[in-house]
């Protein structure tokens, strides 16, 4: 199963949490009029694993809005 989350930078997100230990893919190769964002696959996700996930999405949209710092 994939999560889409709608992102303003796609291409920041992704590097940000590949750079957290966090593979997810851009949007862009899946949608085809929808706004960017990323692509997750929760379903390998092992057990405890999605709030950490979520934080660090989280904090990769926000950095990548300009509040916060790489």
């Amino acid at each position: 199963m994939n999560v889409w989350i709608p992102v303003p930078d796609e291409t920041g997100a992704v590097a940000r949490l590949l750079h957290a230990g966090w593979a997810v893919a851009p949007g862009a190769r899946f949608r085809l009029a929808a706004p960017p964002g990323i692509r997750i696959t929760v379903s390998t996700l092992e057990e405890g694993e999605a709030e950490a996930l979520a934080d660090a999405v989280a904090s990769a949209v926000r950095v990548g809005r300009g509040r916060g710092v790489v």
